[in-house]
């Protein structure tokens, strides 16, 4: 029996959410890829500077909203003591989590899980709300922690 392919629904309804809402500041790229994952990118505003994200639908029960909140911030010489910095953040939240990659980039990820069916764009701007107002409230520490 030949397993069923799932699509990704959500990405057209939070295309439709965004032109109903007069959101014209995602940019929406489709990947081809084997989960049909559709990503919505913009940019945010925080402390003067300009700072990537994207949200992230596929044909998962998962969509992502990820800002790049800077580049080789995690060095040999900050290492510890700036993850240690990031997980207490992390403790301290409960929709997103900061998380380190190989090359000392520094993303804040918040997941949100949906069915296609009760897949909310509304729910996707508001937690985006969230992680922006958070931002403008932490950037400047967590800039602070990565250049100490």
């Amino acid at each position: 029996m030949a397993e069923e392919k799932r699509v990704n629904l959500k990405a057209k309804k939070f295309e439709q959410y965004t032109s109903a809402n007069k959101m014209d500041f995602f940019v929406k790229n489709e990947v081809h890829d084997e989960a049909d994952t559709v990503v919505f990118q913009s940019n945010i505003q925080v402390e003067g500077q300009t700072i990537p994200m994207g949200i992230i639908t596929d044909s998962t029960i998962y969509t992502i909203i990820r800002v790049q909140v800077g580049s080789k911030l995690v060095k040999e010489s900050n290492k510890n003591k700036f993850l240690e910095y990031l997980n207490t953040l992390n403790r301290s939240y409960k929709v997103f989590k900061y998380v380190a990659a190989d090359d000392g980039s520094v993303f804040l990820d918040a997941c949100l899980p949906s069915t296609n069916d009760s897949f909310d764009p509304e729910i996707v701007r508001v937690v985006l709300d969230v992680v922006v107002d958070h931002l403008n409230s932490e950037y400047k520490n967590i800039m602070k922690e990565a250049w100490n």
